[in-house]
């Protein structure tokens, strides 16, 4: 016997779940095909575990796009106020921090995907894992989904929740991405999001393993794309941190679908300070007799002892020189001002988001509708928009499967 349903939403991610539970508040009959053995896999991972799962600042300012109006008109349909009033009907308890970032009561993600999957059992929503759906095919009745096992749902609409590719080991791979495009739609090249960067660097090698507080700002082509205060780790084949990962969108799209090579990451090594007032505590250390590598003791960690011989050398100020004022501004300046070429990306299994997707011009801003496939619908990572780190991102998942939920 064959199962029909009213809705089919491929994918039982964050998007996939509400999305389940806002169309089956309206009565619909929905099942949830996921191709993991549980649903909500990732939700259980984000946060350091803890599931950041919304920001009080959200606005659609803080998202990128092929169509910025699109996140608009669905966070105006169901924004901050409306996520934090979801989760609060479901049962859970919220905190939030100084940053604004929100978290379950309990410290536990588990505790999100808790309360969806009882929302979902209460609603009678059918939830099929196992589900690796292989194909999509529209018909005047509907659509019909298979599996790569070669079971077959129909439905008459779909909504496709199947993320993005970051984390695939979590359940994401970008299969929705061949459903999309059968059905017409074009897709933005995926490229990894909130990643560590590639860069060939001397400093890298010195450094790796240290972490320091930077200010790191995004150059393509000398534009500024972003900039984020936060951690810097130094590795093996180049940056990673707080501050880099914020920053990486811009970058990774540069290199990665663009082709550039004029990508970089600036960093101020030491931000609590002014270049000139550097360059003068490093002058005053050189004149009480200072050496080289001394000069950024208590200002920088002390394995920065290897880097400022290596400034120095690279500024052309090899051993003694005869104008200690200019080498201490050639080393403020290489520490308040470090360019580092970027050359790629790490990859997907390093990548905490995707940048690019089904293209949002191509769907409909307030329902999420396809504009070429009346019934089809989207929600979550699958869409070519990105939100940042602290919250957006789930934030986005969260609002599109609502709205994606309630249809036309």
């Amino acid at each position: 016997m064959l199962d029909r349903y009213d809705l089919a939403v491929v994918g039982g991610g964050a998007a996939g779940l509400v999305a389940a539970v806002s169309a089956a508040r309206r009565g619909a009959s929905v099942a949830v095909l996921e191709r993991m053995p549980r649903p909500g896999k990732k939700i259980l991972a984000t946060g350091g575990g803890r599931c950041n799962l919304l920001n009080e600042r959200l606005s659609p300012e803080d998202f990128t796009s092929t169509m910025p109006a699109l996140v608009a008109s669905v966070l105006e349909r169901f924004g901050l106020e409306d996520i934090r009033a979801f989760f609060q009907g479901l049962g859970l308890e919220m905190t939030s921090d100084e940053s604004g970032r929100v978290f379950p009561a309990t410290n536990q993600a588990s505790s999100v995907l808790r309360v969806l999957e009882i929302e979902i059992g209460r609603l009678g929503v059918a939830v099929l894992t196992g589900f690796d759906a292989d194909a999509l095919a529209s018909g005047a009745k509907g659509f019909s989904v298979v599996s790569e096992s070669g079971r077959k749902i129909e439905a008459r609409a779909v909504i496709l929740a199947g993320g993005g590719r970051a984390y695939p080991a979590l359940g994401s791979n970008g299969g929705c991405y061949g459903l999309a495009e059968r059905m017409g739609h074009k897709i933005v090249l995926p490229v990894p999001s909130a990643v560590p960067l590639v860069v060939r660097d001397p400093m890298c090698h010195l450094l790796q393993g240290q972490k320091v507080r930077v200010l790191a700002t995004g150059l393509v082509g000398g534009r500024v794309t972003r900039s984020a205060e936060g951690e810097l780790l130094f590795t093996q084949y180049g940056l990673s941190g707080t501050a880099v990962i914020d920053i990486s969108e811009g970058l990774s799209v540069a290199v990665n679908r663009e082709g550039r090579r004029d990508a970089a990451v600036l960093v101020d090594l030491v931000p609590f300070m002014p270049e000139e007032r550097l360059s003068a505590e490093c002058l005053r250390r050189l004149n009480a007799g200072w050496a080289a590598k001394d000069l950024t003791a208590g200002l920088l960690p002390d394995k920065f002892s290897l880097v400022a011989p290596q400034v120095l050398k690279e500024a052309g100020l090899r051993g003694e020189t005869a104008d200690p004022a200019k080498a201490c501004r050639a080393l403020a300046s290489a520490l308040k001002a470090k360019r580092f070429a970027v050359s790629g990306t790490r990859g997907w299994n390093e990548a905490e988001f995707t940048s690019g997707g089904v293209d949002a011009r191509e769907v409909k801003p307030r329902t999420l509708g396809s504009q070429l496939r009346k019934g089809l619908y989207f929600a979550g990572e699958i869409l070519d928009v990105q939100g940042g780190r602290g919250g957006y991102n789930l934030a986005w998942a969260w609002a599109s499967g609502f709205v994606a939920g309630l249809g036309e």
